[in-house]
């Protein structure tokens, strides 16, 4: 389905996620509908197998409908379920989601072709391999992150773009993230924001990085220690942050709304579009 439709619904409805009800069956052709189904190119489609095999795949609705019935024509059971709420669409300067998704066609289940450069965290195992690959001095500031429509924490650094880090794809949280040695040995979060002015998520988007990161057996704050509020103003139309609780429009002076207003899309808009 057109980009700015499928990010529409993600936005009203979230995602939905696909996850296998039985056994995989023959796995070389699950891997031809991944590729054809999809038109994906074939290594595409063989981390797409990997990730229903061990994670479900994630998208729209319909999409995942679409996918459970083509699994279900090969006689693999799978099942569709809710995801977290609402997922946030980039909302920054367009050119940068060009940059970030500029390698061709789309990929299966609307996600675009490049890789994004977030590296996909999604085991405790996985994480002490990420981290044990970072030099020292890295950690002394926090890294970029997102949660993927599939609720894996992706990670780069800090100065990356977060829709290069998403790969243009919507996403569940966005901000930035700082690890440190717990006094055991082991790791945990320091501190957490949703700091991203590109996808402008809102705080309420805390359930989705706090379910990340128990994914990963990290301890955390359990919260944003840096909760920051982003506003669109309703007579510039300037997107920006709510200082010290101050709910008033640095570029015009208006007053903003108390509650998030960045990206609204309605039931109806998807309908008409």
């Amino acid at each position: 389905m057109p980009r700015d439709l499928r990010a529409a619904l993600l936005a009203v409805h979230g995602p939905a996620r696909l996850r296998l009800a039985g056994p995989l069956g023959d796995p070389v052709a699950v891997l031809r509908l991944l590729r054809d189904g999809g038109r994906t190119p074939l290594r595409s489609a063989r981390e797409l197998l990997d990730e229903l095999r061990e994670f479900g795949l994630s998208g729209t609705a319909v999409e995942m409908a679409w996918w459970r019935v083509r699994l279900g024509e090969l006689g693999v059971a799978a099942e569709v379920e809710a995801g977290f709420g609402r997922a946030y669409r980039y909302v920054g300067p367009p050119e940068l989601w060009e940059w970030a998704t500029a390698s061709g066609d789309p990929g299966p289940v609307g996600r675009p072709a490049r890789t994004a450069v977030g590296r996909p965290v999604r085991t405790a195992a996985g994480f002490v391999s990420w981290a044990d690959g970072r030099a020292a001095a890295e950690f002394a500031e926090p890294f970029t992150f997102v949660v993927d429509l599939g609720g894996a924490l992706r990670l780069a650094p800090r100065r990356s773009e977060h829709v290069a880090c998403a790969g243009g794809e919507p996403v569940l949280s966005a901000g930035e993230i700082g690890f440190r040695r717990s006094g055991g040995g082991g790791w945990e979060v320091g501190t957490v924001s949703n700091l991203s002015t590109g996808y402008c998520p809102d705080v309420v988007s805390w359930p989705a990085v706090a379910a990340a990161l128990d994914q990963l057996g990290l301890p955390h704050p359990g919260g944003f220690t840096q909760a920051v509020a982003f506003r669109r103003c309703t007579r510039c139309g300037q997107c920006g942050i709510v200082r010290e609780g101050h709910y008033v429009c640095v570029f015009c002076d208006a007053d903003l709304p108390e509650r998030w207003n960045v990206d609204e899309v309605s039931v109806d808009e998807v309908a008409v579009s």
